[in-house]
């Protein structure tokens, strides 16, 4: 479940110093500091970083990759237990110093298909469009699409064609094609508020109570994603003209944003509940919820998951 993080931590004192500096992370560094200062390493797939001047640690990379050495398959509770374990022995720092500031929590999805026409088909989160990221070297086309919010986004990619791309195609035993869906915390914000802790640490990820709050963050927002209804699919047989409109339009986002502005609130958010009550009853069912729900599920903490 668990992706990219970001953590920091101001060490306390030469000793955790100390113990920074002989951790396998820094195993055989050579002690000089970059241009800015910052002594950094690279273990196991994460970017780890030491400023002596404020004696700030800092931990970017994927937690995922860092316990399999990819990011392909499913990342279980207890594994999240064990990879917060081993990053915590690879600095030397125990787990509930490192804050955890930043974080991507998100699902693979295998599939039999292609998820390029579920992508291309994005229309919005919450009233944010779903826009293209530009596509990577060796794609011919936008494999990743993003909808942007103040202290998160989300996004969805296709991972098996960008673990293609990156040399790394997934198993023949594995289903051909792999959809990824993510909600990227850029903020510690949003992540306090869905957990009710003060500061949220690495010792903190692996937590039943944590980990069902974020897993059910992720299915609030994939519940929240909107997609685009293809006219020539829609069926309007027995509705009104006002309702065939509505449901012509229902996933029109200029067109919502406008009535915002010129309608009365009670007139507007009226339509808008219909056209969507439309949608939900006319539109083809999205193919990946069910497996969505299958590989949340496979990710269910024990009672006892914590460090």
């Amino acid at each position: 479940m668990y992706d990219n993080l970001n953590a920091r931590s101001s060490l306390p004192d030469e000793e955790a110093e100390k113990a920074l500096a002989h951790s396998p992370a820094f195993a055989g560094h050579d002690g000089e500091p970059n241009a800015k200062g910052w002594l950094t390493t690279e273990y196991r797939g994460l970017r780890i970083g030491y400023r002596r001047e404020n004696r700030m640690v800092r931990i970017r990379g994927s937690l995922h990759t860092f316990h399999h050495g990819h990011n392909m398959g499913q990342f279980s509770a207890e594994q999240v237990r064990q990879a917060c374990t081993e990053l915590a022995a690879a600095v030397g720092q125990p787990a509930e110093s490192l804050q955890i500031v930043g974080l991507e929590a998100g699902v693979n999805l295998p599939s039999a298909v292609s998820p390029r026409p579920f992508l291309e088909n994005l229309a919005s989160h919450k009233s944010s469009p779903f826009t293209a990221t530009k596509p990577p070297r060796g794609a011919t086309r936008p494999l990743e699409y993003g909808a942007f919010h103040g202290d998160y986004w989300v996004k969805a990619y296709d991972k098996g064609k960008y673990s293609q791309i990156q040399g790394r195609p997934l198993p023949v035993t594995a289903p051909p094609h792999l959809l990824r869906f993510e909600v990227v915390y850029t903020r510690a914000r949003p992540l306090l508020s869905l957990t009710k802790l003060p500061v949220l640490t690495l010792a903190d990820l692996p937590r039943p109570e944590v980990m069902e709050a974020i897993r059910e963050n992720i299915l609030t927002h994939w519940n929240a994603t909107e997609h685009h209804h293809l006219m020539q699919d829609s069926d309007f047989t027995g509705l009104s003209l006002s309702d065939a409109a509505l449901l012509a339009l229902a996933d029109n986002t200029s067109f919502w944003e406008a009535m915002k502005k010129e309608q009365p609130e009670s007139t507007y958010k009226r339509n808008k509940r219909r056209a969507k009550t439309l949608l939900e009853q006319r539109a083809t069912a999205n193919p990946y919820t069910d497996t969505l729900h299958q590989e949340l599920a496979g990710m269910a903490p024990t009672p006892e998951a914590h460090i």
